[in-house]
């Protein structure tokens, strides 16, 4: 496997949904290969279910998107969970699309798994991932261990 570069970290505030509809463009052709003339084999009922999951999922992310657009929620939980919504969509893309990660056309810079929402969370986040490393490593110190 070649060594790919390394990714800018992306938030969920960064992506659209045409983020969702360029991962369904890529896989289209990929999937439509697999089940042309193969009705009813393994590879067809494989590439058709996941040619509907990945469908849903840009769906689900492009309603949460216009919802984010629109920024007409009840309050600031309401609008939480349609981040994560996208959140949980976009990720579902990704892994359907990352097995292709090595093929022309696949978009290496954006096409990445997304672990938080905006900047502030991820500083948030890798702040107490540091302080639970901290705690462990102490941990093991205090028992002798290495």
């Amino acid at each position: 496997m070649p060594n790919l570069p390394q990714q800018a970290r992306l938030h969920v505030v960064d992506l659209a949904a045409a983020d969702g509809t360029a991962v369904i463009e890529f896989l289209e052709p990929r999937l439509r290969e697999q089940m042309e003339g193969q009705y009813g084999t393994p590879a067809f009922k494989t590439a058709f279910a996941l040619d509907g999951i990945v469908r849903s999922a840009a769906n689900r992310m492009e309603y949460h998107c216009e919802e984010l657009a629109e920024d007409d929620f009840r309050d600031s939980l309401d609008r939480l969970d349609s981040l994560h919504a996208v959140q949980d969509a976009w990720n579902m893309l990704w892994r359907a699309v990352f097995p292709w990660r090595e093929e022309d056309g696949y978009d290496t810079a954006r096409w990445v798994h997304v672990e938080y929402v905006d900047p502030a969370a991820a500083e948030r986040g890798e702040e107490m991932k540091a302080r639970v490393r901290a705690e462990v490593e102490a941990e093991i110190q205090a028992k002798g261990g290495s």
